[in-house]
């Protein structure tokens, strides 16, 4: 059993250049945190800055989150050293604003089409986590997609403090360094990372919206970017001018402030909400009457080919033909789909649940006899996508009215590993694969 300081490693996150990210167990409580450790792996870095600095920059990083106390920004729950190596231990998130658009280590390919409500809902609370952060004068440097987290409540928090700065110094300036990931950072990054200010987080916010708007990251090799409506009709003039300005090349030429990027996207959005009426459908295949994907009904390992192939999904892992509806209300908590003969709880748990408490409200409804039965189970991924409706530009949400509308995942019963198992997005309708400690909403089937 590997120990850091007094937590118990279960897996590794993620590295980067300076540190290490995994997942532990905090003592006592057996919580899942993420556990972040001083581990630099490129020697000429330490060559260049040497040790004790890259200790100090480290330590900045948690100095700066310390201070920040926001909903839509990572709080620190313990910082302490192993040995030599200070580590700072976080909040743990097993959803990530990358993973729900699809965005690959190449992050040129396409991405998935996310509805303008549910950009506009990730994107303005992200603005509000900058307006705090600037407003302490700190400038975060590395807005991407997968600093961004998405909770089990689904709010976005921002994360990954390591490049920040202080507005007027630059105390974690490494000789050499880039700052910024190379589709998202400024312009100004590149070129004078010392003298980037807020604007340059805003910039990579839009760039972020363009890709939710488009699936595709904007073109940076010439003279001009083609305006989100040229990929998406449903969008309107007051879209491509908002995002347009927010990826100005010039930082003179954006936003002044992230108040002020939020208060025209929260108008643009209201404006385009009220004028649009078309309810432009991603997807429009659909299947008669019947099933016309595969309904099984015992759970298994089912690895990630076989989840493409058998499923009938594509390259993003949506469904590629949805079945049409058939329900009939029971209650208000459960409805039969006519088309499998499943009753379904429409209400669920109520809250989110890891993989293993979700196998325990089972048996805690088999045991109270729920509607009479006892035979209640968690769905498998075939039966979780009999239940999925095409989102919609207006309506982004797979499911039949009657379901809970607070629902982001659902767990199915099918597992891919040891430590994952899969789970369906009703947002976007898409299949993934998330760590059994992750946490998801339970719709059970009988």
């Amino acid at each position: 059993m590997k120990m850091i300081g007094r937590y118990e490693v279960v897996g590794r996150l993620g590295r980067g250049g300076m540190s290490t990210v995994y997942k532990v167990k905090a003592p006592v409580t057996g919580r899942i945190v993420a556990l972040k450790v001083l581990a630099p792996r490129e020697e000429l870095l330490v060559e260049l800055t040497g040790p004790e600095r890259l200790r100090q920059i480290f330590i900045e990083e948690a100095r700066i989150m310390g201070a920040i106390s926001h909903p839509h920004v990572a709080k620190i729950i313990d910082c302490d050293e192993n040995g030599r190596a200070p580590f700072i231990v976080l909040e743990y998130f097993s959803h990530s604003l990358g993973g729900f658009i699809g965005e690959s280590y190449r992050a040129e390919q396409f991405s998935r089409l996310i509805s303008v409500a549910r950009t506009a809902f990730y994107i303005i609370q992200a603005l509000k986590g900058l307006e705090r952060l600037h407003l302490a004068g700190i400038i975060h440097r590395d807005i991407k997609p997968f600093n961004l987290m998405i909770t089990s409540d689904d709010r976005i928090i921002i994360i990954d403090f390591g490049l920040s700065r202080i507005r007027g110094e630059e105390r974690m300036r490494i000789p050499g360094l880039k700052v910024g990931s190379p589709f998202y950072a400024a312009p100004e990054q590149e070129t004078h990372p010392e003298k980037a200010d807020e604007r340059a987080d805003l910039y990579s916010l839009g760039v972020l919206a363009y890709r939710m708007l488009t699936g595709r990251l904007p073109d940076r090799t010439g003279d001009r970017t083609p305006p989100p409506s040229s990929y998406r009709p449903d969008l309107n003039r007051a879209w491509d001018e908002l995002i347009m300005k927010s990826m100005a090349k010039h930082p003179a030429h954006r936003f002044s402030s992230a108040m002020q990027m939020r208060r025209v996207f929260e108008d643009v959005h209201a404006d385009w909400e009220r004028e649009s009426t078309k309810g432009c459908i991603f997807i429009e295949e659909t299947c008669e009457r019947g099933a016309c994907l595969p309904v099984r009904r015992t759970q298994k390992r089912v690895l990630y080919r076989e989840a493409r192939e058998d499923l009938g999904l594509d390259e993003l892992m949506r469904p590629r033909k949805y079945q049409e509806q058939r329900p009939e209300i029971i209650d208000a908590h459960h409805i039969r789909d006519l088309n499998t003969d499943l009753i379904w709880q429409t209400r669920g748990s109520g809250y989110t649940l890891d993989w293993l408490q979700a196998e325990k409200y089972i048996a805690t409804l088999n045991r109270q006899k729920c509607l009479g039965r006892d035979t209640w189970r968690l769905p498998t991924l075939a039966e979780l996508l009999t239940i999925l409706q095409p989102p919609t530009v207006t309506r982004d949400f797979c499911l039949h009215p009657a379901f809970q509308k607070d629902i982001h995942w659902l767990w199915s019963s099918d597992w891919y590993t040891k430590k994952q198992a899969w789970m369906v997005d009703i947002i976007e309708c898409f299949v993934e694969r998330s760590d059994k400690d992750g946490e998801a909403s339970v719709c059970a089937v009988s």
